[in-house]
């Protein structure tokens, strides 16, 4: 009777750790396609520009939500407390506030580099760094994508394959 516990538990346990493999890729693509969104509608109102930065980035965050609305909510709320500090300064010290699980070091980079350059310019060039942003990581989500629904059921598939072969040895 041990033996089929065991055993049972041994493919719940890999079936548990396929599952969490691909929530960890899932939750990455979920990050890519927020940010994404976020950057499209910073674009559409910078296109529109009649406020200023910290006002479109709390703009942007009203789509409430942790992540990627959390941190540009944390940018606009630092440089409302300190005005001297330059856009890409706020943007470091929001994500050492606001650590996202699943950002890669890809989308760190370009998020760093488009912050850098929305501190500088007019609303025109502010427009073009966002689309070359979104432009940046178009390719990381797709590839996070086709990576969510090939790998991820295969993950699945392995940790269950491995949990199986656990319980035939333990049985």
């Amino acid at each position: 009777m041990a033996g089929a516990a065991g055993a049972l538990l041994c493919v719940a346990a890999g079936l548990c750790a396929g599952m969490a493999v691909r929530e960890k890729w899932t939750a990455r693509h979920r990050l890519l396609a927020q940010t994404q969104e976020m950057l499209t509608r910073l674009r559409l109102l910078l296109s529109q520009e009649r406020m200023g930065l910290s006002e479109l980035l709390q703009e942007c965050a009203q789509c409430a939500g942790e992540g990627m609305p959390l941190r540009f909510g944390c940018v606009a709320e630092t440089l409302r407390r300190e005005p001297l500090l330059t856009l890409s300064e706020a943007y470091r010290k929001a994500e050492a506030q606001v650590s996202l699980p699943g950002e890669g070091a890809q989308e760190k980079a370009a998020l760093r580099q488009l912050f850098g350059e929305l501190g500088m310019g007019t609303a025109a060039m502010r427009e073009t760094a966002v689309a070359g942003c979104l432009r940046r990581l178009k390719p990381i989500s797709e590839e996070t994508e086709r990576r969510c629904r090939t790998g991820g059921r295969l993950c699945v598939q392995l940790g269950l394959l491995a949990g199986i072969m656990a319980g035939i040895i333990l049985w």
